[in-house]
């Protein structure tokens, strides 16, 4: 059982605001069928926390003023505990009460939870036994909790003399003492503080991106989960899974580049380790985004961003005073993050008008030798090239790097972190750096491998091979989007890269994707990597991708005295491989005059 009892009262212990504590109140409430249910809110507002309950999952604002007139907010949202168990109790029609105690000028106490997310593994049991430790090494409580626990405890043995079962949603920290306390005899009068003003509002969909304890899309989700559109209790992992593949499709679409699947690896992988770093096992919100940022880049962390903030329920039917809060106003500390999107320029406006009706476009060359390249993107991608041929050489010449004693000379250098370890010889370590390997004489990059088994219809089905117009070029072999599915300007196509081979020196390469010499290859992929072994005068082929190559096409290089260095394309810039992935091809050497009205 998941929950506390006495007598005919049976305790659910909440953390107010937390999807998990508000799943196991909705779950308690269905496996108990109770005849009423009593929760932690103020008393004195009891009438308009109903009304806001009854608005769910719409979002209100209960407004109260203490006795200095400095407003008090109390947010109505489908997460929170409290107010989940006041609107089961109006969706199954029976009495719902709110029973603490109103008091003014209560002080802001931070208690040091295990984090809830524990409850969808262990359950709510072990998680609570574990908080009661917790609570237990803390200092006593304050006067006024003790007020307020005798307060709700009364009212408790008041609501058991009429009804037969009831659910009481109280604080994990006031459970049990109040459950104690209902077996007291006698209650002291307690008075709460009048108010005189009691306001029930709404709040602006910009200020709804805001305040949220937990942002729209786990209150959304949770949501459909609670109508029964997807399973219930919602995993949080799960969510923000979800959160982050819908935000990449949005990026997709939005920005033009490339979200391969190694992206939610890596942001997955990141929100672990952050959460784990701030003693939690789960991501906050603000961690979620720094990850977002961090593992793609700024125009992605604003889809995230968007995305998540969203809350579809927002619809204020019955006409409510909308209030434009800030998050300062009902949480007061925040983090502050920025997106530095990537804009196009403020010049570009003629332009994009001009690119606004493709539909007059016509894509027409005279035949397969008469497309070209932009020269622009040409320098773009030789440059990649060549940056891959260095960090290909750097990472042979490490893997041959060695680490001795130092005897006659310091080599490259000391090794600090081979000398602390072998402290105890009292010796130094020195650093020699491997022998340079041979130069690289091929490169391929994979973005996709667009393997037909996973597909039923192929992205990239576009093939050629292209030569070097002169001798600063190299030969390039790629499998691509159709030549003239995206029409951007007269004569001239946008394309993306699914994965490309470069050779040099240029003007060697036959058309790879007609040769039989590759019929066995299982996809385009080592059809590339095949034939940049076979095109290779230098020893070494450098192979960016997500997954390395199999050990067949190893040994087949290591036969003509190649090596295949494997860089996982997960390890480079995603800003720089967008980049790259997109090119265009031009009807026509004619068409480079006019490309730059264009491309941008």
């Amino acid at each position: 059982m998941n929950y506390l009892s006495f007598d005919n009262i049976f305790a659910v212990p909440i953390i107010h605001y937390n999807m998990e504590m508000a799943a196991q109140v909705r779950l308690a409430f269905q496996q108990l069928k109770p005849d009423c249910v009593a929760v932690e809110l103020a008393e004195t507002m009891h009438l308009q926390l109903l009304h806001a309950a009854s608005r769910l999952p719409d979002i209100s604002v209960v407004i109260a003023y203490d006795s200095k007139q400095n407003p008090l907010y109390y947010m109505c949202e489908p997460c929170d505990a409290a107010f989940e168990g006041l609107r089961s109790a109006l969706e199954a029609q029976i009495p719902a009460y709110c029973i603490d105690l109103d008091v003014d000028f209560y002080p802001e106490m931070r208690q040091h939870m295990p984090d809830p997310y524990a409850i969808q593994r262990i359950g709510l049991k072990q998680y609570y036994e574990s908080v009661e430790k917790a609570i237990a090494h803390e200092e006593t409580k304050l006067a006024v909790d003790y007020d307020r626990e005798i307060y709700m405890a009364r009212r408790l043995k008041e609501l058991s003399l009429t009804y037969e079962r009831i659910l009481f949603v109280g604080g994990i920290s006031h459970i049990q003492n109040v459950l104690q306390m209902v077996r007291r005899q006698r209650f002291p009068n307690l008075t709460a503080p009048k108010r005189d003003t009691v306001q029930l509002c709404t709040i602006t969909k910009e200020s709804c991106r805001e305040v949220l304890a937990e942002y729209g899309w786990i209150s959304t989700q949770y949501e459909l989960a609670r109508q029964g559109d997807s399973e219930f209790p919602p995993d949080r992992q799960k969510l923000i899974f979800s959160l982050y593949k819908e935000a990449g499709a949005h990026y997709v679409q939005n920005t033009g580049n490339a979200f391969p699947g190694y992206h939610l690896r890596n942001l997955m992988r990141f929100t672990r380790n952050y959460a784990l770093v701030s003693n939690k096992l789960t991501p906050d919100f603000f961690q979620i985004l720094s990850a977002a940022k961090g593992c793609v880049d700024h125009n992605y962390a604003y889809e995230t961003w968007e995305l998540a903030t969203d809350y579809p329920y927002l619809r204020n039917i019955d006409g409510l005073p909308e209030l434009d809060l800030s998050i300062e106003d009902v949480w007061q500390n925040s983090k502050t993050i920025r997106f530095h999107l990537k804009q196009p320029g403020r010049k570009n406006s003629f332009f994009s008008q001009r690119r606004r009706d493709k539909s007059r476009y016509k894509f027409q060359p005279p035949g397969l030798f008469g497309i070209c390249s932009y020269p622009v993107e040409d320098k773009i991608v030789e440059k990649f090239g060549d940056f891959l041929k260095k960090k290909g050489t750097q990472i042979l010449t490490e893997e041959g790097a060695r680490t001795h004693p130092f005897s006659t000379s310091v080599e490259d250098g000391i090794d600090i972190r081979e000398t602390i370890r072998h402290w105890h010889e009292k010796k130094l370590y020195v650093k020699a750096k491997g022998k340079p390997p041979g130069g690289v004489g091929s490169i391929v990059v994979v973005f996709d491998e667009d393997q037909p088994e996973e597909q039923k219809k192929e992205k990239f089905n576009w093939f050629t091979t292209w030569l070097g117009e002169h001798a600063q070029e190299s030969d390039m072999a790629f499998y691509a989007t159709p030549l003239a599915e995206n029409i951007v300007g007269p004569g001239i196509s946008r394309c993306e890269y699914g994965g490309f081979m470069m050779s040099y020196p240029p003007r060697r390469m036959q058309n790879i994707w007609n040769d039989p010499d590759y019929a066995e290859c299982r996809s385009k992929a080592e059809v590339l990597l095949m034939a940049a072994i076979d095109y290779a005068v230098q020893p070494t082929v450098v192979y960016v991708a997500g997954k390395p190559p199999r050990s067949q096409l190893k040994s087949f290089a290591q036969r003509f005295g190649k090596k295949i260095v494997y860089i996982p394309i997960g390890q480079l810039s995603p800003i720089t491989l967008n980049k790259i992935r997109v090119f265009h091809v031009l009807d026509g050497y004619d068409k480079r005059l006019i490309a730059d009205d264009y491309i941008f």
